[in-house]
């Protein structure tokens, strides 16, 4: 049915625990599989790297797990520095693939957390003292839902542009909640995989690794019982 999945998320869609719902999705549909899975990341850096999946013409199915609204990703250029080679990596890693949290081509960013960005930051580039601002002003910004959104429209326009088939599902936030006031006319639009799958996990009561993601065996009961159900008359 179809050729070749492209799959983008975060964490939840990675291979650090065991096999995530790219695995489990391109081995229902007996397909092959790219996949962009960012750590920690937020939605605003899926979208270059859908734009490279896009212009492969095996790729005829995109799947999209979009996480919270609230993940405010800001460009940093140390991170570009590190992209060139200029400056070390912290995590003493290479930088290299469309599976890294902080760098993709020639973009550098950095995903702001609640709080505790100090920490990341600081042994990185330097006292930045930026968790007081960050907490009173920029932490649960408005602006950062709209531009989830935003990269949700570019999503759906690069898709269309190179006629690909786009699904997307939440993680944390139910659509209702996603979606701002005045974007209902984008929501019709898109094919959109019904629930949350962190509440459904909690429903099934999936035991969470020692980093709050799903094992293989977890993550295959969650497949079974939740997203296939609800993913294959989509596609």
């Amino acid at each position: 049915m179809y050729k070749k999945l492209a799959a983008i998320g975060d964490s939840f869609s990675s291979t650090d625990c065991g096999l995530s719902w790219p695995d489990l999705v391109a081995d229902k549909l007996n397909c092959n599989l790219v996949r962009a899975a960012s750590p920690g990341a937020g939605n605003s850096f899926y979208v270059e790297k859908l734009h490279d999946y896009v212009k492969d013409p095996a790729v005829d199915l995109v799947i999209v797990q979009l996480t919270e609204p609230s993940r405010a990703v800001i460009g940093l250029r140390a991170w570009e520095e590190v992209a060139q080679g200029l400056r070390p990596s912290p995590y003493g890693t290479p930088v290299t693939g469309p599976n890294h949290n902080h760098v993709y081509k020639d973009i550098g960013c950095y995903t702001m957390n609640i709080h505790n960005n100090e920490r990341w930051l600081d042994p990185f580039i330097g006292n930045t003292g930026i968790d007081r601002f960050w907490l009173s002003q920029g932490a649960g910004a408005r602006w950062w839902h709209y531009q989830s959104v935003h990269s949700v429209l570019a999503m759906k326009s690069l898709c269309d542009a190179h006629n690909k088939k786009l699904v997307l599902f939440s993680w944390f936030v139910p659509w209702t909640e996603f979606f701002v006031p005045g974007y209902e006319w984008l929501r019709l639009t898109l094919t959109l995989v019904p629930g949350v799958a962190k509440h459904e996990g909690e429903l099934l009561n999936l035991p969470l690794t020692s980093c709050g993601h799903y094992a293989t065996e977890s993550y295959q009961q969650l497949f079974a019982e939740y997203l296939w159900p609800n993913l294959e008359p989509l596609l």
